[in-house]
């Protein structure tokens, strides 16, 4: 599943620099590319993903019996993401479901302060019944895990140019 993925995000950084042509022959050139890559990824999982690559809007989706993955625009939180689970406001930028091991990880982008972050995870998942197990918090990067039940998740938040990038990984323990 790994390979897939890393194949997906390849063709989505292949989609999104093709989406900039503009002329015929380019638009034509776009998508063989982006039948190329869509068909490379389902090769790569024996033929059983379903592939979406829109250069238009820089988006992509996988999906596969194993899981799922969004990414780009218009990125939705799946219906079955634990409602227990904080989700900081931003821009929801890349969205993986792993069926085997009931997990999830979120791609979060906001312009907010890692302090700000941090102090609001730590607040809801400890108003959720979640029992913070590690922190750290070096100014420009932080980290959080906790446990629940039989479930872990994992906050890591680093700054970037622009803006802060937060990634949120839930999943079963014992998986």
């Amino acid at each position: 599943m790994k390979k897939f993925f890393l194949m997906a995000v390849a063709a989505l950084a292949l989609a999104v620099l093709l989406g900039a042509c503009t002329s015929p022959w380019q638009k034509t050139a776009e998508k063989s590319a982006e039948n190329m890559a869509e068909k490379a990824i389902e090769d790569s999982s024996g033929g059983q993903a379903d592939v979406d690559i829109n250069s238009e809007s820089g988006s992509i989706s996988v999906n596969t019996d194993q899981g799922s993955m969004q990414t780009g625009q218009n990125i939705t939180l799946p219906e079955e993401f634990p409602d227990d689970v904080y989700v900081f406001e931003g821009k929801l930028a890349a969205v993986i479901q792993d069926n085997e091991n009931n997990g999830y990880s979120l791609t979060i982008q906001t312009d907010s302060p890692i302090k700000d972050i941090y102090a609001a995870y730590e607040e809801n998942l400890t108003e959720n019944g979640w029992e913070i197990t590690a922190k750290m918090d070096f100014g420009t990067t932080a980290t959080m895990a906790a446990e629940k039940d039989k479930r872990s998740v994992s906050v890591a938040i680093g700054s970037g140019d622009e803006e802060n990038t937060i990634i949120v990984t839930v999943a079963d323990k014992e998986n």
